[in-house]
């Protein structure tokens, strides 16, 4: 088996998402460059199993997503957008994807997620990426975008169409933000779906979602505050 360290390592911040409450049972995905040539994602079905992962639950590619090693299932939904994201930032080596609650309040209005208090400054804003998933896919299926479908990767090519239309985002986005990279970990959340973050280490793209995770919570909590405030001033 590749990578036996990585795999145990990524069981312990998989652990410690659920822990911390920064991933749920609905969906995510962590990702990590091991070395110049290969790439480990967790396998698809992590989530609906409620993350009791093994350290046979990950998939092994190359840089252009070719299987190198697999055991029962293929690389989870975010494995296209992890490639993207591995491939148009050198500098990144980890990529979190997930239904965090807080941010995928934001993620559900289409709203990005502003910095509060000084905790997220260095990242910045968090953009919403628009992908009208269920549309783009009906209209693949009437186009015959599947043909375009990466036939080296195992999972349904129903989910190519909608990362296709994320990628010239995430360049208008990051593409000038590549340096980055070398401070600091970056991040944007999908309409309706979920954040990814990627970094230079899988622990800094876990410190980095639960500062966005932080963010977002303080300003829906510091709506509410507002909100009763007002109502308190009408009396």
């Amino acid at each position: 088996m590749l990578y036996t360290d990585e795999r145990k390592y990524l069981l312990g911040i998989i652990d410690d998402l659920v822990k911390y409450r920064l991933v749920d049972c609905t969906g995510g995905m962590v990702a990590v460059r091991c070395n110049a040539d290969h790439l480990l994602f967790s396998a698809a079905g992590e989530s609906f199993r409620r993350w009791h992962s093994g350290v046979d639950d990950f998939v092994v590619t190359d840089n252009a997503g070719k299987v190198i090693e697999r055991h029962e299932r293929g690389a989870a939904a975010g494995f296209l957008i992890a490639l993207e994201l591995f491939n148009q930032f050198p500098l990144c080596n980890a990529v979190l994807h997930a239904h965090s609650e807080y941010s995928l309040a934001f993620a559900a209005l289409d709203l990005p997620v502003a910095p509060a208090a000084h905790l997220m400054q260095t990242l910045g804003e968090v953009p919403c990426l628009r992908a009208e998933d269920q549309q783009i896919k009906d209209e693949s299926s009437v186009t015959h975008t599947r043909s375009k479908f990466p036939t080296r990767w195992t999972t349904a090519p129903k989910l190519w169409p909608s990362t296709c239309n994320c990628v010239p985002q995430i360049e208008k986005h990051f593409g000038h933000r590549k340096q980055e990279l070398e401070r600091h970990g970056l991040a944007f959340t999908t309409y309706q779906h979920g954040i990814y973050v990627f970094a230079r280490n899988i622990d800094e793209a876990f410190n980095n979602l639960a500062r966005v995770e932080a963010s977002a919570r303080t300003h829906i909590y510091s709506s509410a505050i507002l909100e009763r405030e007002s109502r308190e001033s009408l009396h």
